[in-house]
């Protein structure tokens, strides 16, 4: 069997860990490479840590052709403590490790945006999010996937007090709340997400919205 490497950074987060669950059990990958801040509590053979500050990821050095990678990191500002903060997270880190697997001649990129990505929006978190966007598509990935879910529901391991309430109103208001604004579940977006990332029939920038994922 061919030997297909996939890479993941953000493997301890909502879509992460869900991401990172379906590339090990995923027999089409022989190796999965996950970069985080620290340990992993997964132990598994096809699993190689690489454990690395994340400002330094310009001096990864993988030695292996990746086929896909998945970028799953994201912050909100409130976690992040400041506008600056948060851009490197949301930014920087995203466009390094696009650097990084391009370096090592992915075929197929997959990160998780936002809905409503704008690099011309009013929201600074938009804003970001457009901005990274648009960055990763003049990178001529072979194929870039980018996903844009609406508000992600799922068991975190941090507390976001503005997502527990736009829950609740998910709840609440869900049957007038068109499908495009719905809440989605994050194990449903790491598991579109893997569909698309073997998807050989895709190529260039798509963009999926949650309405597609659900």
């Amino acid at each position: 069997m061919k030997e297909r490497v996939a890479l993941i950074i953000g493997s301890t987060g909502l879509i992460g860990s869900h991401t990172l669950q379906n590339l090990i059990q995923n027999d089409s990958f022989t190796q999965v490479i996950s970069i985080s801040r620290k340990p992993l509590k997964v132990n598994h053979k096809k699993l190689k840590e690489i454990i690395i500050d994340f400002d330094k990821l310009d001096t990864v050095e993988l030695n292996t052709p990746i086929d896909a990678a998945f970028c799953c990191l994201g912050t909100t500002m409130k976690k992040a403590g400041s506008k600056d903060a948060f851009y490197k997270v949301d930014f920087t880190y995203c466009i390094n490790f696009g650097k990084l697997a391009l370096q090592n001649g992915v075929k197929s990129f997959q990160i998780i945006s936002s809905m409503g990505a704008n690099a011309d929006s009013l929201f600074y978190y938009n804003q970001v999010k457009g901005k990274m966007e648009n960055e990763l598509a003049n990178m001529n990935f072979p194929t870039l996937n980018i996903l844009q879910p609406s508000l992600l529901l799922g068991e975190r391991s941090e507390t976001r007090v503005g997502e527990d309430f736009g829950k609740i109103m998910n709840q609440v208001f869900s049957p007038f709340i068109p499908k495009k604004y719905k809440g989605i579940e994050g194990r449903k977006v790491a598991n579109f997400m893997m569909q698309k990332a073997m998807d050989t029939t895709l190529s260039g920038v798509n963009r999926f919205t949650s309405d597609q994922m659900q």
